[in-house]
């Protein structure tokens, strides 16, 4: 089976990728430009590999239609139909409300939300084609509650619940699932793999459990996701019992 995953060099996207090849998908993951972050993730996938496999790795901007089509392409040609997609691709620039610019504003929707649209629109003729298909959208805590990032992240994660609900809809007749993860605070992804102990101590007190997540925790998640052909539509949170707080 193929897989892909935006964003996929670190973080939750390198999670998943490393999950996905662990249980025999061929994988494809995209990375936007930097290439030290994509040998370092290529030499630490190529120890999950069967004999004879490679990782197909697709440079370019998820948030540019036109990169999307060429990186489907790729994707088709080399690999074959798409079965599972992972939108994990995003940029979380810290800024309050006063500080965001229109230009930071607009690229965070592109990359975080509108590449949603653009890599689904490709992969579903096929996966209707062959009546199966699993698509995971990552989301964020701060689709509900706001979060810490900034007013343009937590927009973006919220247009990704509404869109999940409408495709999940659209495609369940196909044998297509559609769901969202929503996680929390998970320390070794993100902005939060630079934040200090007391940054990251502050973060604590909003959760009821005595850690803050890992991204271990979300690829359970998503495997969960992949395994379940009755469960569409959902926002699966993992954020230590934030809610409750």
């Amino acid at each position: 089976m193929i897989a892909v995953v935006t964003g996929g060099t670190r973080g939750i996207g390198l999670g998943v990728a490393q999950c996905l090849l662990n249980r025999g998908y061929t994988v494809a993951i995209t990375y936007r430009g930097d290439e030290t972050a994509a040998q370092k993730a290529r030499q630490h996938l190529d120890r999950f590999l069967r004999r004879g496999e490679s990782i197909l790795l697709l440079k370019g901007n998820v948030g540019d239609p036109s990169a999307v089509a060429d990186h489907y392409r790729r994707v088709h040609e080399e690999l074959g139909p798409v079965d599972i997609l992972i939108n994990n691709a995003g940029i979380m620039l810290k800024k309050s409300l006063e500080e965001i610019s229109t230009l930071e504003w607009d690229e965070t929707i592109r990359v975080n939300l509108s590449s949603v649209f653009y890599w689904t629109s490709k992969v579903i003729p096929e996966m209707k084609k062959r009546n199966f298909g699993r698509i995971v959208n990552i989301a964020s805590i701060a689709a509900r509650g706001g979060g810490v990032v900034g007013p343009h992240y937590a927009a973006s994660k919220a247009g990704i619940l509404g869109f999940t609900k409408f495709a999940a809809k659209e495609l369940g007749r196909f044998g297509i699932t559609v769901n969202a993860v929503a996680p929390g605070f998970i320390e070794d992804a993100g902005v939060f793999v630079n934040w200090s102990s007391t940054e990251k101590a502050s973060l604590l007190e909003r959760m009821v459990v005595p850690r803050l997540g890992l991204v271990a925790d979300v690829v359970r998640a998503v495997e969960y996701l992949l395994d379940s052909p009755f469960v569409t539509g959902v926002a699966l949170d993992v954020n230590g019992g934030t809610f409750m707080i």
